[in-house]
């Protein structure tokens, strides 16, 4: 347990938000959970969940895991894909009215925070950041009580849950009946955060996996961006294909990705810039990732 709360690498305030432990209850019977010391207790079956720094810790997490490091986001940072999510999740949440209650799942270092200042947003990750407010896998054990958020969002998480099916009927459970699931899955994206990467979906298969949790697929979209995929490819030809090679078919293959990096540059500059379209209007869909929001049948 001591490598598993060395995550929490950043000082906090110890305090537990009061408006978070009236969303939660035992996850075992359902019993009111109270505050107690360090920890959560459930008077009618005995469940404790201990806190750390005021973070409620309702998952064990392998003392072998690395928190990763915090990198700087934003609406003009990060890569095509990240810019495109904030945009995304952004043009969202600004038409949630003001006391929409919001869960931010695989919250990590609150990569996407900002856009939900002044609301009432609570963070949760299975890693215990500094930044979040609660530690859970949500698939295996679910504090919450039932219809607790208007909003649930998963950015770029799907991907890096083994059990990505059982989490999403668990937060279906969660959501009020009519509201929302807000989550971006990255498709055509190398793989990252490894080994912790175990999954692409495709369109047909995040609807089915809605459909199984009791959730309707309100919009299905995907980012296109042919300038990017082209650049991410010449990394990896840079990267797996030249250093392999005799010094040489090196230098000839180093000078030509060179001049095709200057081609590709131009070619961004002549043709349609990243876009956001829906699957439908695409035929055989080779986005850089995909865009969703479902909604919970009333």
């Amino acid at each position: 347990m001591t490598g598993f709360l060395a995550c929490i690498t950043v000082k906090r305030k110890s305090i537990l938000k009061k408006e978070l432990l009236d969303l939660m209850n035992c996850p075992k019977c359902h019993a009111e959970l109270s505050e107690s010391g360090d920890s959560l207790q459930c008077s009618k079956c005995g469940y404790n969940a201990r806190m750390v720094q005021g973070i409620p810790l309702f998952t064990d997490v392998p003392a072998t895991i690395e928190p990763w490091a915090k990198v700087e986001r934003g609406p003009d940072k990060g890569t095509a894909w990240r810019k495109s999510n904030w945009k995304f999740l952004n043009a969202f949440i600004s038409q949630l009215p003001a006391d929409a209650k919001i869960l931010d799942v695989g919250a990590g270092h609150g990569d996407f925070a900002d856009i939900f200042d002044g609301r009432q947003y609570y963070s949760l990750d299975i890693v215990p950041y500094a930044e979040v407010d609660l530690v859970a896998d949500l698939g295996a054990v679910n504090p919450f009580k039932d219809n607790s958020f208007d909003v649930v969002v998963l950015m770029n998480v799907l991907e890096h849950v083994y059990e990505s099916r059982n989490l999403l009927k668990s937060i279906s459970r969660i959501v009020k009946s009519g509201c929302s699931v807000v989550i971006t899955v990255p498709f055509l994206l190398k793989v990252h955060q490894a080994p912790f990467d175990f999954a692409r979906y495709t369109p047909y298969f995040l609807e089915k996996m809605a459909e199984d949790a009791g959730l309707q697929v309100e919009s299905l979209q995907g980012y296109y961006d042919t300038q990017y995929l082209l650049n991410e490819s010449l990394g990896n030809a840079w990267q797996y294909s030249i250093n392999t090679q005799p010094k040489p078919q090196q230098m000839v293959a180093k000078t030509l990705v060179f001049i095709i990096q200057r081609l590709v540059n131009w070619f961004g500059k002549v043709t349609r810039k990243g876009f956001i379209a829906e699957t439908q209007s695409q035929i055989n869909p080779a986005p850089v990732g995909y865009l969703m929001v479902l909604r919970k049948k009333a």
